[in-house]
């Protein structure tokens, strides 16, 4: 029997699914399970480190956050080609998820039953079988089938080998389940408000019970768990949030020298010599170090990229080579940090040539309106990101709404080397770079919304985690805001999908000074050959056809009317003037207010 599979690409695997999702194919829906329980045979240190991605910041800002002291590494998804295999192998397993399925009963003569199990029991068959469209989940990231029985019946003896599926209609209050036996009977709207205890479920971290069409036997509900479930539809995007980590390769950390010390073989070896005490190795001769440092790498690390460290060490000095290695594998470095990192590296960037980064020298664009000041548009022809998946949410609703949603991890650990792995990519791409060539944002004081803004943020509201400390400063809506309208106006005038750009919001230290960062990484998409670039020639265009869009809205006056409030987390902002695809926003379409940008 030919085994079905289908491909994802790696920046699939790491935005839109994973572990934890359920993934619709030809055979119905699956669930993507953890790392360790998908790849299998390919579960194991020889393919992990093949794989690899080396970037320390990354690793060492997620070690800093979790607890333990245990090593943190990044590995892209295997791809046949990568482990010498056919196209056609399935490289990655995944589950039957849900179980429950509705058969019609056309052909057997019987009307449509919910039943669960492999073949329909009146038909002896799955043919005309679908799976349910509804699961249940809870805040705390569990996962499981609806307890039908619970729903028909609430607290009865009664088990049915079957409910009776009665779909009189489009709407949930037409779908009607019934007991066979007692005759007890619920609707799906119902259904949907009623609470059920939480099993305690993750799938995604269960076995198989066999190689091929592998279903569930003995479900993993050995956490307790104090949360309530909530039925959910499974295709539903808020059943599995992605929360994912970009960074870019920047010039400083892009030389051969900084990609030979990112390497995990490295930094394990050299962790405890470049932390002995300040005062020990400034006073060995350079010799000596290199002799240290070439003893403890001795077959860790291939021959040339030895010769690259005693070469640094000779020409930079042991001071400075240890100041290069601390700043790559520093553990204190706060996210902001490492923002503030990449955008004085884009600031100073200009006519910078790497191996993953190229920036041209910068076009100076003067706005035809007072809103706008004098920018410098950067061209940036080449560009490197890594993603990582930090884990996921289930964004359940519940009745208290203050109730946090939590984060389930994506690491596995790998008993073998002693590391926890996160899934990730590699983008390659294109893009611009937007700044002030006064390298000072315009003075936002006197608008009626900068004051609405201020007391928003004195009123205590909580905002995104890792961008808290600026992402309701109303010069950061401000850059963000310009952000968007700039993307939708590439859209429009360039025939790029906004859905294909990303951005990156900017803000200097001081709050004086920002950017914005457009670029194109994910293969496959509608960018990355040049367009983006392109665009800097037309750039007074693109600036004169995004302030166009931000002054009407054809949501006006509804739109317009809209002002920031607690109520609210932003001001006028709809998806017909500044919203954008939530996989191109970092901040999910929040912190957006026209009113900033159009100063009335």
């Amino acid at each position: 029997m030919t085994r079905e599979f289908q491909h994802i690409s790696r920046s699939q695997f790491v935005l839109t699914y994973g572990p934890g999702s359920v993934i619709e194919t030809k055979r119905g829906p699956r669930i993507i399970p953890s790392l360790g329980k998908g790849l299998g045979e390919n579960f194991n240190p020889d393919t992990f480190r093949k794989f690899e991605i080396a970037e320390t910041r990354i690793s060492k800002y997620i070690k800093s956050k979790s607890e333990g002291n245990t090593n943190i590494r990044i590995v892209a998804l295997p791809t046949n080609a990568g482990l010498g295999k056919q196209s056609n192998y399935r490289i990655y397993s995944t589950y039957v998820f849900p179980t429950w399925k509705v058969c019609y009963g056309r052909r057997g003569g019987h009307a449509p039953i919910l039943y669960n199990g492999s073949k329909c029991p009146l038909c002896e068959t799955n043919d005309e079988s679908s799976a349910v469209r509804f699961v249940a989940a809870c805040s705390d990231g569990h996962l499981d089938e609806v307890n039908w029985n619970y729903a028909v019946h609430k607290n009865s003896s009664c088990k049915p080998e079957y409910f009776h599926w009665k779909a009189n209609g489009s709407s949930l209050e037409d779908i009607v389940i019934e007991c066979p036996i007692c005759k007890s009977r619920n609707n799906m709207k119902e259904i949907y408000k009623m609470n059920f205890f939480c099993t305690g479920r993750t799938p995604e971290r269960e076995s198989p019970s066999s190689d091929y069409f592998p279903i569930y036997t003995k479900p993993d509900r050995s956490k307790n768990c104090d949360k309530l479930m909530k039925i959910m539809q499974r295709q539903s995007t808020s059943l599995r949030v992605p929360e994912t980590m970009t960074l870019l390769t920047i010039p400083e950390f892009d030389t051969q020298i900084s990609r030979i010390l990112q390497r995990s073989d490295v930094s394990i070896a050299l962790d405890t010599m470049i932390n002995m005490p300040s005062d020990i190795l400034p006073r060995m001769d350079t010799d000596t170090v290199i002799n240290l440092i070439s003893g403890s790498l001795k077959g860790r690390v291939p021959e040339n990229s030895l010769e690259v460290i005693n070469k640094e060490i000779k020409e930079k000095g042991v001071s400075e080579f240890c100041d290069l290695y601390k700043r790559l594998n520093d553990e204190n470095k706060s996210f902001m940090s490492l923002m503030y990192e990449e955008f004085d590296s884009l600031l100073s960037g200009a006519g910078s040539s790497t191996k993953n980064f190229v920036m041209g020298h910068p076009k100076k664009i003067i706005s035809d309106s007072h809103l706008i000041p004098e920018l410098l548009v950067h061209p940036i022809s080449k560009i490197r990101t890594i993603t990582v998946q930090l884990g996921y949410k289930r964004m359940v609703s519940t009745t208290d709404e203050n109730e946090l949603q939590l984060l389930v991890s994506s690491g596995v650990y790998l008993p073998s080397d002693g590391s926890i792995w996160y899934p990730g990519y590699e983008g390659f791409g294109e893009g611009i770079f937007i700044t002030f060539s006064e390298r000072k944002m315009p003075d936002l004081t006197s608008k009626p919304a900068y004051n609405l803004w201020k007391e928003y943020i004195a009123s205590g509201m909580t905002f995104d985690s890792e961008w808290s400390e600026v992402s309701a400063e109303p010069e950061f809506v401000w850059l963000h805001t310009f952000s968007h309208a700039v993307i939708r106006a590439l859209s429009s005038h360039t025939g790029y999908s906004t859905a294909s750009l990303r951005e990156r919001v900017y803000i200097s230290r001081d709050g004086k000074n920002g950017g914005i960062l457009i670029y194109n990484t994910s293969p496959g998409e509608d960018g990355g050959m040049g367009g983006l670039v392109g665009s800097v020639d037309i750039f007074h265009e693109i600036i004169t056809k995004a302030l166009k869009n931000v002054s009407f809205c054809s949501n006006d006056p509804l739109c317009y009317d809209v002002t920031k409030s607690a109520e609210c987390v932003n001001g006028s902002a709809c998806y017909s003037c500044l919203l954008i695809s939530e996989t191109s926003c970092e901040h999910r379409n929040l912190w957006l207010d026209r009113h900033l940008l159009i100063g009335d």
